[in-house]
């Protein structure tokens, strides 16, 4: 078993980015991370349990909350029912008394969707965030990455890797977790018949060659897992947890191998009817189902990282950005819409200002040369030496997608921004 970093003290971006997310290396976090949340100091009694009818206040009893039964498994994940928030509060006091057994666990929760309040800040270790950056901007959709965990003691999260092999961070507003991580590539030595086992519990880790993390995370602190890590999370205690998926410039090459894997195996599924007409485009739309994003969405959000993350560009996404989603209001095809008039913004600022590119070809590690000495950063907001790994990043990302056949084949980039891109 390996050993896994504790972190006690407040750390600088800097340290953090390179040390953590850039190696893809896990850590928890000291109760530093969340200190001034008002999570922490509404959602808990003064005992530290979970104050469970000030949690469900800005609810109504009758909404409809999907909830996870930890008791059985199906499929390698737990079946989910359906109940009343009223139910869940019913269920939470039996389990309590004695009178109710089973384990549900409330996860992947959009507990923010239905308030304004600020219950947290994003510690600015994790601000560099383009999923969620992306998906609040989009026209067509009102969707995040940000959730909440709520489960009593026993429930559990199967062995699994993240949404798009993104990163994720979970904080812990009360109760004790205990996690499991496995390297990457470790999980194929637990595989049988092709699958990894649902609980790693049922493996005797000790007694082969498994590379292995097992840590407790207490209440105030927060887990950084990185891209690609098989992990399972046991709550030992009632548990709350904050808990987001991201990804950004260190990581954005774990989410694109992913897809293009994602999209292998659809391909394969359906390899019977490849002569079929609009196979192609039929194998996006199941890409999507299966991994929730597909190519064009995926180099959106990429054009999108380059556009607003543009030297001496700093105006979008607020005000430029936004009127471009506010003139595609009512369009029919709002994604693509918005895709074509990112195009052409970003087709202006390539001959307006090729300089950037210029210096970013010749030399993709400038962002390096502007991070300042290690220092515990205090300003919640990106600094430049982010903003430019992540402009960089974005334009080395999408020059590889453009050059994707299936993409050229789909023609999700379009000539003249293709033509930009592999410039010599």
């Amino acid at each position: 078993m390996s050993d896994f970093p504790f972190i006690i003290t407040p750390v600088s971006l800097q340290e953090f980015y390179l040390r953590f997310m850039l190696l893809n290396k896990p850590c928890i976090l000291g109760q530093w991370i969340t200190e001034g949340w008002l999570a922490r100091r509404l959602w808990c009694n003064t005992n530290g349990d979970i104050d469970i009818d000030r949690i469900f206040q800005p609810f109504p009893r009758d909404q409809i909350l999907c909830v996870g039964d930890c008791s059985r498994l199906e499929f390698d994940a737990h079946p989910s029912i359906e109940m009343t928030v009223d139910d869940y509060l019913t269920y939470w006091r039996d389990f309590h008394q004695g009178n109710d057994g089973r384990t549900l666990y409330l996860k992947d929760w959009h507990y923010f969707k239905a308030t304004d309040t600020e219950y947290y800040q994003v510690p600015i270790l994790f601000m560099s965030d383009w999923m969620n950056e992306f998906w609040r901007v989009r026209p067509d959709v009102r969707d995040d990455f940000r959730f909440v965990y709520l489960g009593t003691k026993g429930t559990w999260t199967p062995l699994h890797a993240d949404v798009y092999h993104s990163y994720s961070w979970s904080a812990n507003i009360c109760g004790t977790k205990r996690w499991w991580f496995l390297p990457p590539g470790e999980e194929t030595k637990l595989k049988y018949n092709g699958r990894v086992p649902s609980d790693i519990r049922d493996v005797q880790l000790d007694n082969g060659d498994i590379n292995y993390i097992q840590i407790d995370q207490h209440p105030g602190q927060a887990v950084f897992v990185p891209s690609g890590w098989y992990h399972q999370v046991v709550n030992l205690t009632d548990c709350l947890s904050i808990n987001h998926n991201w990804f950004n410039a260190t990581n954005v090459n774990w989410v694109w191998q992913h897809l293009q894997n994602q999209l292998v195996a659809v391909e394969t599924s359906t390899e019977d009817v490849r002569d079929t007409p609009g196979w192609r485009e039929q194998c996006q739309i199941c890409l999507r189902a299966l991994a929730g994003i597909d190519y064009f969405e995926y180099a959106l959000l990429l054009k999108y990282i380059l556009l607003t993350r543009w030297p001496e560009n700093d105006g979008l996404p607020s005000s430029n950005f936004q009127s471009l989603i506010e003139e595609d209001a009512g369009a029919p095809d709002q994604l693509s819409s918005l895709s074509n008039k990112i195009d052409h913004e970003l087709i202006q600022l390539f001959r307006r200002e090729p300089h950037h590119l210029k210096l970013i070809r010749e030399k993709p590690k400038c962002w390096m040369e502007l991070i300042p000495e290690m220092v515990t950063d205090c300003k919640q907001e990106l600094p430049a030496w982010v903003r430019l790994h992540d402009f960089v990043s974005a334009f080395e990302s999408l020059r590889l997608v453009s050059q994707n056949s299936i993409v050229k084949a789909l023609k999700l980039v379009s000539e003249p921004l293709y033509s930009m891109l592999n410039f010599e």
